[in-house]
Order: C-alpha cells, then sequence, then structure tokens
C-alpha cells in the first residue's frame, strides 16, 4: 500500500510550534547577548568534543578524520552567523529599551530616524512596547547607520542632529580609543553577508569589498570554512565590543536623563530611574547623582 502523501505546507507551518519559552535573562539586553553566547559556545564545544571522539583511532567503527573537519567546517559556518546576529539583536534590543524610557518624556523629532511602514507598526499593536515596534524590523549591520540612530537618540533635548554621540566612532571622532573597532566591525559585517547570501562562498565581488576593508589580499571565488579558533577570536571581540557599547549607551541616557531632570525636577524619581537603568544594563549607573542598584541575579 502506497504512503499517504504529505502535506508539506502543512510541515513547513509546523516548524513554527517547535519553539520555548524565552530565557530569563531576556530581560536585560546585555544579559540575553551573554546567555544566547553562552549556548552558542557549549554547542560548538560538545559537537567538536563528539566528532573528535568518534573520529579517533581508538573509535570503532569510527568516522574518517578529514570528514569529520568538513563537516565541522560547515557547522562553524552556521554557527558563525549566529554568534554574529546575537550581536546584532543586542543592538537592537539596546535601542528598543532606550526608546521605551524617553518616549514618556521626549517631544521632539528624535525617533523620526527610525523608519517603520504601518503594517509594520500594526503588527506591535499587540505588545506594550513602542522600542521594539520601530528597532526589531530595521537590520543593525551598518556602522553609519548604528551611529547615526544612536546618535539621535540619545542626543540632548530637541537637538537630536548632534554630532558628539557615536558608538562607533571614526577617525577624529571620541573616544579616540574606540576608533578602531568600527573598521574590525566593518569585515565582520561583510563576513556575515559572505555566509548568509552566498552560503560561504567568497564570491569576486565580496572578494574586492573585503580586500577594501582588510587591505589585505582576500582570494576568490573560494569558500569560507571558519575554524573553531575563529570563532572564539570572533566571541571574543563580539563579546568586548557588545560590553564596551553597553556601558557607553547606559552612561549616555544616564546623562541624557540627568539633563532632563535639571530642567523638569518632577519629571521622574531619580533614584526609581537610576535603579531602572541598573537592571536594564547590569551597571550601577548614575541619574541626578542618585546610583542605581543592581539586582542580584
Amino acid at each position: 500500500m502506497p504512503r499517504p502523501p504529505i502535506d508539506l505546507t502543512r510541515k513547513i507551518k509546523d516548524i513554527l510550534t517547535h519553539t520555548q519559552e524565552l530565557p530569563e535573562e531576556a530581560k536585560a539586553p546585555i544579559l540575553h547577548y551573554r546567555r544566547t553566547k553562552t549556548d552558542i559556545a557549549t554547542s560548538l564545544d560538545y559537537v567538536h568534543s563528539a566528532f573528535r571522539r568518534l573520529a579517533s583511532p581508538d573509535s570503532k567503527p569510527g568516522l574518517n578524520r578529514d570528514a569529520a573537519d568538513r563537516h565541522l567546517g560547515r557547522f562553524y559556518g552556521m554557527a558563525l552567523v549566529q554568534v554574529i546576529e546575537n550581536f546584532e539583536r543586542f543592538l537592537k534590543e539596546v535601542a528598543a529599551t532606550c526608546i521605551d524610557i524617553l518616549s514618556a518624556f521626549v517631544t521632539d523629532g528624535r525617533f523620526n530616524v527610525f523608519k517603520i511602514q504601518a503594517t509594520t507598526l500594526a503588527s506591535h499593536f499587540d505588545t506594550d512596547t513602542i522600542g521594539k515596534s520601530l528597532c526589531e524590523s530595521a537590520t543593525w549591520l551598518d556602522c553609519d547607520e548604528i551611529n547615526e540612530r544612536f546618535r539621535k537618540l540619545l542626543a540632548d533635548p530637541h537637538q537630536e542632529g548632534g554630532q558628539f554621540f557615536n558608538l562607533f566612532p571614526r577617525a577624529n571622532q571620541q573616544p579616540i580609543g574606540e576608533v578602531w573597532r568600527v573598521a574590525t566591525l566593518n569585515i565582520v559585517w561583510q563576513i556575515r553577508h559572505t555566509v548568509v547570501h552566498n552560503v560561504g562562498v567568497v564570491t569576486q565581488s565580496d572578494g574586492a569589498k573585503l580586500r577594501l576593508l582588510t587591505r589585505e589580499p582576500v582570494a576568490a571565488p573560494r569558500v569560507l570554512i571558519p575554524t573553531r579558533l575563529d570563532l572564539n577570536y570572533l566571541f571574543r571581540f563580539l563579546d568586548d565590543t557588545a560590553n564596551v557599547s553597553n556601558q557607553r549607551v547606559g552612561e549616555r541616557l544616564a546623562s541624557l536623563l540627568t539633563t532632563m531632570s535639571q530642567t523638569e525636577p518632577d519629571l521622574f524619581t531619580a533614584q526609581e530611574m537610576a535603579d531602572r537603568l541598573a537592571a536594564i544594563f547590569r551597571l550601577p549607573l548614575r541619574v541626578s547623582g542618585q546610583a542605581g542598584v543592581v539586582p542580584v541575579d
């Protein structure tokens, strides 16, 4: 008897039912970033260890070592995308948090930098956060766009065109010690493009862009096969960048709220706002002289 036909449309829809609750760490962007990073790293270590055991001479029947390395290379390529997109999500969540806090206190045009279609906004009617409605649909993979969004979002009242805050500063921008980071991030964004859009193939156009970004020879066309050590260094760079970004955005938001409270002392309670920021950024940020208390998890 022939097997009954499989309803592939139903099976594709069923993918969306295979979910689980968000982790507790999702309450704070930096904690959410760290939790996902840990989950990815743990998975990488487990698979790497399992493959090495199966490919060892003592394993019976055992795997071919070259074959194991090829499979791990493909797995690492997929993991590389998740590592980078974890950082992108962190940027979105930090910006959304800033919007949620500021939306009750500002009337200028700082939020106009976030472009959103009406249909996208409508899909967020059931949520309780304007920040996510403005930030989630956009991509956060261009340092100039990211700088513009945070610069306008965190500008002093009615000065949203101010140029002083750049999350990823370029030459002659402050802080000078952070200028090096933007060039490396641009390489990361392009590597992500190569893996996501070309399944790891460094095309001729990708190679040309990467040669300009790295100022070094980049062979093309080639297939990108990242190693576990490559991912370790990517983790280190993005971890450091996330921590620095979290601190700089948190401090700038605290400073902005302090400025607002100086002109309107009854706008909010300083200690309550400081505690709110401390819970979000996991730092003892100060608002109008009051230090926030970081929750003990």
